[in-house]
């Protein structure tokens, strides 16, 4: 089965919940990170060549404010078009595309806070297109924009704001529905993804959530679901641990 390009948009305006949320994310990039450490060697350069750049932290904590020039991609929302007449109404600059690609809504200044960081692979497969973004831009002045996900990348002098994604291949896909499914059912109630379809699995792992959450009450389920969806995290990391050396002996 080819590769997929998982994306993921939430809008979440109560702190309360993020906090929430982001605790508990937390705990599984801190898990990514530990898998990741076993191979990583430290950042060293030779006496007289030249320095460059140490590589990008596995995990970033983010509490900034970010100043322009700012262009939020009208694609961090499920509606674009409502989006876009809001930002409009607002009276904020809106660029129109070039071809099929979103909108672009002009600011001078966000705020970001939340968590970036990199999801364990061993085969290594896509650097750069490995990590999970769940950083929430902070507008309340612009309340059809406040509160939601987005990840933030730099071009041409820009700041581009967008809805976060992840290339994945044969290796926690069907774990990534669990995760996002899990986010949708206890914390984030518009919280929507893509994989190969629109809140794939959803359905199912809600039956599971439902029932858990009748018998052991909305607090355990969700503390119990999610120390489940770490242990899966590990159970997927330790398999393709051993597969990638298993060819590697080969």
């Amino acid at each position: 089965m080819p590769s997929v390009d998982v994306l993921w948009k939430g809008n979440c305006r109560d702190p309360q919940i993020r906090y929430r949320l982001l605790g508990y994310l937390h705990r599984l990039a801190r898990l990514s990170d530990s898998y990741l450490l076993r191979g990583e060697r430290p950042f060293l350069s030779l006496v007289g060549q030249e320095r460059t750049a140490p590589p990008r932290a596995n995990i970033e904590t983010i509490d900034e404010t970010v100043s322009g020039p700012i262009l939020i991609s009208s694609f961090i929302g499920p509606h674009p078009e409502t989006l876009i007449a809001r930002a409009r109404e607002a009276g904020l600059t809106v660029i129109e595309p070039e071809g099929e690609g979103p909108h672009l809504i002009a600011l001078d200044e966000i705020r970001l806070r939340g968590l970036d960081f990199k999801l364990f692979d061993p085969r290594g497969l896509y650097p750069g297109d490995d990590r999970m973004s769940f950083v929430f831009l902070e507008c309340p002045e612009y309340h059809f924009l406040d509160g939601r996900l987005v990840e933030t990348t730099e071009k041409d002098g820009a700041i581009y704001v967008s809805n976060p994604s992840i290339h994945l291949h044969a290796y926690l896909e069907d774990w990534t529905d669990c995760l996002f499914a899990w986010i949708r059912f206890f914390l984030v109630g518009d919280f929507w993804w893509q994989r190969r379809e629109e809140l794939q699995g959803y359905t199912d792992y809600r039956g599971v959530f439902e029932q858990l959450q009748t018998e052991r009450g909305s607090a355990e389920a969700e503390e119990a679901t999610f120390d489940a969806v770490l242990s899966t995290f590990s159970q997927h990391a330790e398999h393709t641990i051993d597969q990638v050396h298993s060819l590697a002996k080969a």
